[in-house]
Formats: C-alpha cells, sequence, structure tokens
C-alpha cells in the first residue's frame, strides 16, 4: 500500500476510534490492553532465518495465539504458522504481506466502509495485533507523519 493511503487511512481508523465511542467500546471478549513485551531489544532485520524462526515458534506464536483466540476463540482456534503465512508456511516461505489474508482496501472509503463493516476486527486490529507484532517484532509502530514503521501493510496486501 502506498504510503499515502496508509497515512490516510490510519488517520482515518484512529479518527474513527476517538470520535465515536459506541465503536470503540471494547467488548469483554479480547484485551485491549497491550502485554509488554519483556525484551524490545531483538534487532529482527539482523536475526539468521533459524533464530527468526526459533523466535517466532518460542515468543511471538505463543502471544498472538493467545490474543488471537481470546478475540475469537472458535475462529482461531487452529492457530498456526499459516494462519498468518499463509500456505507459504508449509514450504518454509514466511514472505509478507501475505497474499492469503484478506486484503485492504485502497481508497478512504474503502477504509470508511471496512470500519463501518467490521468495527471489531479493525479495532483489534489497530489497537491489539499491529502494535503487539511491532513490539515482538522490535519495531517502531507505524507513523503516518513519516509514512515509516510496522503497520497493517507489513502482513495485509492491498486491493488492486
Amino acid at each position: 500500500m502506498n504510503t499515502a493511503i496508509l497515512s490516510i487511512a490510519t488517520l482515518f481508523i484512529a479518527s474513527l476510534f476517538s470520535l465515536n465511542t459506541k465503536l470503540v467500546a471494547p467488548p469483554a471478549a479480547y484485551p485491549t490492553a497491550r502485554i509488554a513485551h519483556t525484551d524490545t531489544t531483538i534487532n529482527w532485520e539482523a536475526m539468521s532465518k533459524p533464530e527468526r524462526k526459533e523466535y517466532m515458534k518460542t515468543v511471538v506464536m505463543p502471544k498472538m495465539k493467545t490474543i488471537f483466540q481470546t478475540f475469537d476463540a472458535k475462529h482461531f482456534a487452529e492457530f498456526r504458522c499459516t494462519t498468518c503465512h499463509g500456505a507459504g508456511a508449509r514450504t518454509g516461505e514466511f514472505k509478507m504481506p501475505n497474499p492469503d489474508l484478506p486484503k485492504l482496501p485502497s481508497t478512504m472509503d474503502g477504509f470508511k466502509k471496512l470500519s463501518q463493516d467490521k468495527p471489531k476486527w479493525m479495532e483489534f486490529m489497530g489497537k491489539t495485533v499491529k502494535p503487539e507484532m511491532a513490539d515482538l517484532l522490535g519495531l517502531k509502530p507505524f507513523d503516518p507523519k513519516t509514512g515509516k514503521g510496522f503497520g497493517c501493510g507489513n502482513c495485509h496486501t492491498t486491493e488492486k
């Protein structure tokens, strides 16, 4: 997703959360507060493939499995590497963003519709998944001002 659209989308979603209390009233079914990661000194970019695999298996997977299953135990009953990495995980391909995940809209109208159609998912992804993954990977969260950091486009592709 180009950074201008991602920046606008992030600002739009943030404004929805701050202006509409009904939209952001947290369901009791999932955590909205992030659990602080104990070691934010990892350097994901410098890690070897075996180091990344071990870190994902021992740190990221258990934490994210709990978060996703708390959000929707039925939908995420079978939480595995393929949940986020798609079919490529079966062959050792863990490339992200993953085209198997739901595609993000490429316009502000698309994000507005998605926020209206799936407000709980948008809040969960924006307030829990995105910041937790950024923290677990030792990355800064996406900053709409700079267009840099870990954000939605690190996992999801965009509609054409």
